[in-house]
């Protein structure tokens, strides 16, 4: 994923023609330290490290800023969810219902003491030691830089002498060339005028001599001076920019492991979400909620009209209740529900055989096809476990066929966790395939489960498509000589045409 480059308004931008320039700055140096880095012609080099150093304080004070507004963000989320998980939910429930709701606000709690853990952790691992390297930074540009700016322009200040000075004297001695030059061709009272203002121009020259001279050895006393100064200050800045540097990255790391460990954790309480889900069976719920609360199956038939005789003079007698059971047969109209990224429950469809891989799913408890597989376990489809694999595509195991009347359960289309990753793949690509794939597809209709490639593969012919380590692939047809069929769930990389792939480079995924 390419990262978005933000424009660029430091203050440097201004500086950068400076290193563009086709002429080697440092004239073949090795030496890249500040220290070796800085000087060339003019004051580019002090105000380019002057702007680096004040541009390394305010990043770092944006960064603190960012911590801080980062840590709030977690505190109010955290604070509302301990908000919505103390709201009353299923309190009318019985059963695995009632218990899968109260894991519900449980977890909801849970995850927000695991964001408040966070924004702490943000603030104390982050945020305080980000502002301790804004501090220092401050005390360097205070203490450190402040001195040799001031030294700075006391030098700027001498160059300025200098080339006042300098100027003055340049334009004596040109008049007094000009002078000399013009006395040779005059006569008369403009002789005289003229030899007049060559004397003026000798006797002022003498003053601007000895200043220029003055000045520039003021300037010359104060160099070995500066440049020990400004020796130590660039040291001092590379110091303090490695540390910065060093720090940030620390710090940033930290940050990503930081959040990566919430969002484990928010995993882990879905996953103790779904776990408690696994065990909710809606007949299973009916039919405890029936057996706590029924009121039984016998339907009473209404009291039939007894009139009162009055020459009996007695009060006739209530007879006993009549009563049947209920035999009804129920009608049901309720809609199964589709569940997405699940496997098809009918089984094989128009009469085609099962693979292996399909027949060993149908063959195992409802609750097993999926996520009853051993997590700490590599899935191989083709081969033992760790094994390369082999030239030509494997033979096909023996199928098992399905028993006739496995009807597996609705809710058994839920995935309840991500399947396992391979832990113990080679590093070492696996040798193409030499024998041509089948043509017979075997295809089932529909998508019947997920692969992950572990190695590359690039296509041979016309019908086979390349993929990458990594990528995931939805398989629709399973043939038993181990080419598959199938296609990539990156739609913009995939090709008409092509959907042949080798089983032996992928994992259930």
């Amino acid at each position: 994923m390419a990262v978005r480059a933000q424009a660029s308004t430091t203050s440097l931008s201004q500086y950068a023609s400076v290193s563009a320039t086709a002429t080697d700055p440092f004239y073949g140096g090795i030496s890249r330290d500040f220290c070796n880095s800085f000087w060339g012609p003019g004051d580019d080099g002090v105000n380019i490290l002057f702007s680096r150093m004040r541009g390394a304080t305010k990043t770092t004070d944006d960064l603190r800023h960012f911590w801080s507004e980062r840590a709030v963000i977690e505190e109010q989320y955290a604070k509302s969810l301990a908000t919505l998980s103390k709201l009353h939910l299923g309190g009318e429930e019985i059963g695995d219902l009632r218990q899968s709701l109260d894991t519900l606000r449980l977890e909801t709690e849970n995850q927000a003491a695991s964001h408040s853990q966070l924004a702490s952790a943000i603030r104390t691992n982050l945020e305080s030691p980000t502002s301790l390297m804004h501090a220092k930074q401050v005390n360097h540009r205070r203490n450190v830089q402040a001195a040799v700016e001031k030294k700075f322009k006391a030098k700027q200040t001498q160059e300025s002498y200098v080339a006042k000075a300098k100027e003055k004297y340049d334009a004596d001695c040109q008049r007094i060339q000009s002078y000399t030059h013009q006395c040779a061709s005059l006569q008369g009272k403009e002789l005289e005028r003229v030899q007049m203002k060559l004397r003026r121009t000798q006797q002022t020259i003498q003053a601007n001599e000895m200043d220029f001279e003055k000045f520039t050895q003021d300037l010359l006393d104060m160099m070995p001076g500066w440049e020990a100064d400004w020796k130590d200050f660039c040291d001092t800045c590379q110091d303090l920019e490695e540390d910065r540097l060093e720090f940030m990255k620390d710090t940033l790391w930290s940050y990503a492991n930081e959040v990566s460990t919430l969002c484990v954790n928010d995993d882990l309480s879905c996953e103790r979400i779904r776990t408690v889900l696994d065990q909710l069976e809606a007949e299973r719920d009916v039919e405890n909620f029936v057996i706590k609360y029924g009121t039984g199956n016998l339907i009473s038939n209404p009291a039939s009209f007894v009139p009162y005789n009055p020459h009996d003079g007695t009060t006739p007698q209530e007879p006993r209740p009549i009563t049947r059971a209920a035999t009804f047969k129920r009608i049901s109209r309720r809609v199964a529900p589709h569940y997405p990224n699940s496997i098809d429950n009918s089984g094989p469809q128009n009469g085609a055989e099962p693979s292996s891989l399909e027949s060993n799913i149908w063959a195992q408890p409802p609750s097993n096809r999926l996520h009853g597989i051993d997590k700490n376990d590599t899935l191989h489809l083709n081969g033992p476990p760790g094994a390369l694999p082999s030239i030509d595509p494997p033979l096909p195991p023996q199928p098992t066929l399905p028993p006739a009347d496995i009807n597996p359960p609705r809710n058994n289309n839920r995935i309840s966790a991500p399947l396992p990753i391979p832990n113990n793949q080679s590093s070492e690509q696996p040798r193409i395939p030499t024998h041509p794939p089948t043509t017979d597809t075997h295809e089932t209709g529909g998508i019947l489960f997920y692969v992950k490639a572990l190695y590359d593969y690039t296509a041979t012919i016309d019908e086979e498509f390349d993929f990458q380590t990594g990528d995931v692939i939805a398989v629709t047809a399973t043939p038993d000589d181990g080419w598959w069929s199938g296609e990539l769930l990156d739609e913009a990389r995939r090709e008409e045409g092509r959907h042949i792939f080798p089983s032996n480079f992928v994992c259930l995924f």
